[in-house]
């Protein structure tokens, strides 16, 4: 048999859905995973979440199982991954299994994750088209290309997407995707085997280094000097770097100066929070991807409740189908208020905002609100403004670009009023107090 495991795994799938009874079930949970290995008659495929898993788990592998038995004349036994739980396998993989699926694993990045299926909106249409640029003219524009801000906004899959789109284009070049931890973890190992230079070899080879979660590097000095001298080989050769981080470079603070310098030497975009718009946009594409029809009422629901990630959203959403499959109802607004209650009961900042936000501390100070985003710069204003700066940081994790949005201020004064408030909190009692009563006033709402 001499087939490579995407095509065992195309081939099953055709099986899979001429066999099953629901739709919803194929296009939710199978038709979303990606095959990983076939090693010593075990099939290893990866799904995206743990609820694809235990559905998979409950429903389908029996079925899977004898579809594979049937497309290579093989028994064999069924092994679910979630997300990237193969990825530390990987290398081995590649030496013993002779249906290993290059696409997914020679070179790191998922093919999940592309420009098509990115929901562009205004938190990250800068973002997008910086990506996209990088993509079609890797090492000449936007390099190195700096994404940055909270967890679950999409700087994984614009990262993914430069990678795939690279390697569209340019099929024979170097792409090496690796998340910031690993990286870490495979030079200690390196340090510890004596394998340095087979090490650096290898990342000092890339044409493209895409590095996810770089803020991992805070408190690791040898890690950063190793980073630090890959970065500059690479970007003196006019190869593509993008980098991501919860925070811009100028606030992680435990990296040294030049490592800082180097990331900011080409283009720093953040991704904000989705608007309300965009939220409903990406809920309607993941609806359709899998097929499912729902009421845009209930859409809007769900958009209106989850709000701090794409991650949560997309997450309720799954949920939401599941539960209907798994119960065999339809989808109404009682149904997803019953299944998500405990997820939005649970989401304390959810109903909070930069407008309960301004609110509260407008009503505490006895200011008004436009006062407070406003441009008048008394002390009587000042320390408000500078607390409710300081508040959208705290509740919401927002990051001084999203907040100078807010406010209608620039980055570096929103900077510089967090971190007042945050020198001071601790040795004033009143602002200490103030902050308090206003923080327990937001989260009784």
């Amino acid at each position: 048999m001499n087939m490579e495991i995407t095509e065992i795994w195309n081939k099953t799938l055709i099986s899979i859905k001429n066999s099953i009874n629901s739709p919803v079930g194929y296009n939710v949970h199978i038709k979303a995973s990606i095959p990983v290995s076939l090693i010593n008659s075990v099939f290893t495929i990866s799904v995206p979440t743990s609820i694809n898993k235990n559905i998979i788990e409950f429903r389908y592998r029996n079925l899977i199982e004898s579809s594979l038995e049937k497309v290579t004349g093989q028994k064999l036994s069924l092994k679910i991954a979630v997300g990237e739980e193969y990825e530390d396998k990987k290398e081995e993989n590649k030496k013993t299994d002779v249906f290993h699926n290059s696409e997914v694993s020679l070179y790191g990045v998922n093919p999940r994750y592309t420009f098509e299926n990115f929901v562009v909106g205004s938190s990250n249409s800068v973002a997008y088209e910086a990506a996209k640029r990088s993509a079609e003219s890797p090492g000449q524009l936007d390099n190195p290309l700096f994404i940055y801000g909270n967890s679950g906004l999409g700087k994984t899959h614009l990262m993914h997407a430069i990678g795939n789109k690279i390697k569209e284009n340019y099929p024979d070049a170097n792409i090496i995707c690796v998340p910031c931890e690993r990286f870490t973890n495979e030079f200690i190992v390196a340090i510890r085997e004596k394998t340095t230079d087979k090490f650096r070899s290898k990342y000092r080879s890339a044409d493209v280094l895409l590095v996810d979660d770089v803020q991992f590097l805070e408190h690791k000095e040898a890690v950063q000097e190793e980073f630090f001298h890959t970065f500059n080989e690479l970007f003196s050769l006019g190869k593509q770097i993008v980098i991501t981080s919860d925070r811009r470079p100028s606030e992680l603070k435990t990296l040294t100066t030049r490592m800082k310098t180097r990331f900011g030497q080409g283009f720093t975009i953040d991704i904000s929070l989705p608007n309300y718009e965009t939220r409903i946009a990406i809920l309607q594409n993941k609806a359709l991807a899998h097929n499912v029809t729902i009421d845009e009422d209930i859409l809007g629901y769900i958009a209106d409740n989850i709000r701090s990630s794409i991650r949560e959203l997309e997450g309720a959403l799954l949920n939401v189908i599941s539960m209907s499959e798994i119960k065999h109802c339809d989808i109404t607004m009682d149904f997803v208020k019953k299944t998500l209650e405990a997820i939005i009961s649970s989401d304390d900042s959810s109903k909070i905002s930069t407008k309960s936000i301004i609110q509260k501390v407008a009503v505490y100070y006895n200011i008004s609100e436009k006062d407070i985003t406003g441009k008048i710069k008394t002390k009587e204003i000042a320390l408000p403004r500078q607390v409710a700066m300081y508040l959208c940081r705290k509740l919401l994790s927002m990051n001084d670009t999203s907040i100078s949005k807010e406010f209608s201020k620039d980055r570096t004064t929103v900077k510089h009023n967090i971190e007042k408030i945050e020198s001071e909190i601790n040795t004033n009692e009143t602002l200490n107090s103030d902050i308090t009563y206003i923080t327990r006033d937001l989260e009784e709402m």
